[in-house]
């Protein structure tokens, strides 16, 4: 049989479903995909707007969006049968495109892919390994080439067939959803060689005996489940996370410092003043994060906070970015506050003093006043914030955590400094993906701040001009900028040349003071 028979075959076969039995097909089929794990890690979600009694899958935007999965839909350019899919956000609608199809408005950002995106194709019929029956037109194969994601196809299993003919540019899919179970393609079991035909009453008898225990068995089974998922995703009464959830994290770490102002510390002693700076971070910054992680998290999060291991090839690029950050808030400070400004102790959070270090009190006061703050500060700022801002794009996350992180520190002279540290460091998690660069990074930032200053003084002095200081400060600053952006070059051409490249959620300008006022006041 041709692809034309069988697709005008298979287009009868489906049209004369009985539309409540599409129906409870359709919930079945979604059930099935709302229980994979494939799509409960998945980092974005590429589905399609049904047409011609197509499976109606738009039901799963609902359960995404909550689980803070991006959603996408695609837009077809018929001049060269080119295909791309934009981000779609609740309060957005679908309009009419090519061919007839829904498709995103033109302002909708580009949803971003990468090796956890979950594609759900459309198609006629499927067979068990994967080959799937389009419409023709063959926008899905050419997207696929370079597609690194999960590719999966929902189909009713009425309408699976043996074998679907197949071309070289075709591209399978890996998993079929149908009313009753998830197919993994590639474990399909070659096939079995001809046996003796039975005798057909036999066959016959046989057969039904096993479907009608099969069905029976496999009914209750699903029904259950099915009514579960749904109910599920759809219950009034099931805690959802709410749009000002990671604000209320925020102000929980805000007031739980304000609180610990009311410590003196200056009374405990030089050692134990530092090991209560340390018991009060353990306090303020981890337990609000493990609140909100247990509480609001969806699952798979842990995965989307980029808790990579930091490669020997980014080692460069965050030594130059150090230079970066020393040089520029330097200058932010003296830009602020005069050059007078250097001079002084390190203080922590506009309350924590560290006074001089020395002796054995200089181990508690690295712990204390650069790698705890450093880790506990990553994983609030720029873990789970950036990790739930993304949704209203790259550009807002990096802005907002960055001005989530210079409020924490209570000092409007410092503000300037702090956001502009904050934005580095929010450039550095999505240039390497990795959240313990950022960790590293912020932790030699501190130590510098809490030893070099001394030195820093030092050579004011003996510059003997305020003129001379700047011009060598500005130097450095633009001289490691410079290497600094030279090695995140490198790093961006490794990801393409390895094909790895993620494109990031991108907010058009003239959406982004809407959707930045929506971040900072939801």
């Amino acid at each position: 049989m041709t692809k034309q028979e069988l697709r005008a075959r298979v287009k009868e076969k489906r049209a004369n479903l009985p539309p409540e039995s599409k129906k409870e097909r359709d919930r079945a089929i979604i059930g099935q995909i709302l229980a994979s794990p494939v799509f409960c890690n998945a980092s974005s979600l590429l589905i399609y707007a049904p047409v011609q009694h197509e499976i109606n899958l738009l039901p799963l935007c609902r359960a995404a969006w909550e689980r803070g999965i991006c959603v996408g839909f695609p837009r077809c350019n018929p001049t060269d049968c080119s295909m791309q899919f934009f981000a779609l956000t609740p309060d957005t609608r679908l309009v009419p495109g090519a061919h007839n199809i829904p498709e995103p408005p033109a302002d909708a950002p580009l949803c971003p892919i990468d090796e956890n995106t979950l594609c759900i194709l459309p198609g006629l019929t499927f067979d068990p390994t994967g080959g799937r029956l389009g419409y023709g037109k063959g926008y899905y194969d050419r997207f696929l080439a370079t597609f690194p994601g999960v590719r999966a196809g929902a189909v009713y299993e009425s309408l699976l067939v043996k074998h679907v003919p197949t071309e070289p540019h075709d591209r399978p899919v890996a998993l079929l959803f149908t009313e009753h179970e998830c197919w993994d393609c590639r474990m399909a079991p070659p096939a079995a060689p001809p046996k003796k035909r039975p005798d057909l009453r036999k066959k016959l008898r046989s057969a039904a005996t096993r479907l009608y225990e099969a069905l029976s068995a496999r009914q209750q089974k699903e029904e259950a489940k099915t009514q579960a998922l749904i109910a599920a995703t759809d219950a009034p009464d099931v805690p959802q996370k709410p749009l000002h959830a990671p604000a209320v994290l925020v102000c929980a770490i805000y007031v739980l410092l304000l609180i610990a102002r009311l410590i003196d510390t200056a009374v405990t002693g030089p050692v134990w003043g530092s090991i209560i700076v340390i018991l009060l971070q353990a306090v303020i910054f981890p337990a609000p994060a493990l609140w909100y992680i247990l509480k609001y998290a969806p699952k798979g999060f842990w995965k989307r906070l980029m808790l990579k291991p930091v490669r020997t090839s980014h080692i460069p690029f965050l030594i130059w970015m150090l230079g970066v950050m020393i040089g520029g808030s330097l200058l932010t400070e003296i830009m602020t506050g005069g050059i007078s400004s250097l001079t002084g102790s390190f203080t922590l959070y506009d309350t924590f003093v560290a006074g001089s270090a020395g002796g054995a009190r200089i181990l508690f006061l690295i712990v204390a006043y650069c790698l705890l703050p450093a880790l506990c500060e990553e994983l609030v700022f720029r873990g789970i914030l950036c990790t739930e801002y993304r949704r209203f794009g790259t550009v807002i996350s990096v802005f907002v955590s960055a001005l989530f992180f210079a409020m924490l520190h209570f000092s409007l002279p410092l503000f300037p400094t702090y956001l502009f540290l904050g934005i580095l460091l929010a450039c550095v998690r999505y240039t390497t993906y990795s959240l313990w660069s950022t960790v590293i990074l912020h932790a030699l930032y501190n130590l510098f701040c809490l030893l070099g200053q001394p030195y820093l003084s030092a050579f004011y002095v003996n510059a003997g001009s305020n003129d001379i200081f700047l011009f060598c400060l500005i130097s450095l600053f633009l001289l490691f900028s410079a290497f600094a952006a030279g090695e995140a070059r490198k790093i961006y051409h490794i990801h393409a040349k390895k094909n790895q490249y993620r494109t990031p959620a991108i907010v058009p300008l003239k959406q982004i003071p809407r959707q930045t006022l929506t971040a900072l006041f939801s």
